[in-house]
């Protein structure tokens, strides 16, 4: 007897455990599919062009983060190994740029 008793007491006490198991409402996990809604109108495919596009994002640029598509051009009359020479000479006289965390 004790060990029928024993055996109906373990299967109550998983019986209860179990419930808060099936509580939840019927909805899928994450990433199961259908995940979709029939009822949506379809997107269609855009009728511009590459030009435009680009020309929109160039007019929308970000205000920080990533660099914009069109950056100004610096009007200099100077080559590079005229620049790389004036850099070497003003590291020469002192000239260090700010970098790090005195800076």
């Amino acid at each position: 007897m004790i060990r029928k008793n024993f055996a109906l007491a373990s299967v109550a006490a998983a019986l209860l455990v179990s419930g808060t198991a099936f509580a939840a409402d019927l909805q899928p996990a994450a990433g199961e599919a259908p995940f979709f809604e029939p009822h949506a109108v379809m997107s269609t495919a855009s009728q511009l062009q590459r030009a435009d596009v680009k020309a929109q994002a160039v007019a929308q640029a970000p205000l920080a983060g990533n660099v914009p598509a069109a950056q100004a051009g610096v009007a200099s009359d100077l080559s590079r190994a005229q620049v790389r020479e004036v850099t070497r000479e003003a590291m020469a006289h002192g000239y260090r740029p700010a970098s790090g965390e005195l800076s």
